[in-house]
């Protein structure tokens, strides 16, 4: 429970995990997403209690080039 002040600057980096069965994906995958939303993915945490993620998309997604 919580994210630890030392991981919590990884959380997003591809393949980032502090689970032994975690592949580290998820959390890239979703800061991506967000991205192509031109979104903000922000979070809070304590350790030992929990996080809140927030998290705010715009209405379409940018245009790859």
């Amino acid at each position: 429970m919580g994210i630890s002040q030392e991981d919590s600057s990884h959380i997003f980096d591809p393949f980032y995990t502090t689970k032994p069965e975690g592949t580290g994906l998820g959390l890239s995958i979703i800061h991506r997403l967000i991205d192509s939303y031109n979104g903000m993915i922000d979070f809070e945490s304590t350790p030992g209690k929990g996080s809140v993620f927030k998290v705010l998309l715009n209405t379409t997604p940018s245009k790859s080039k």
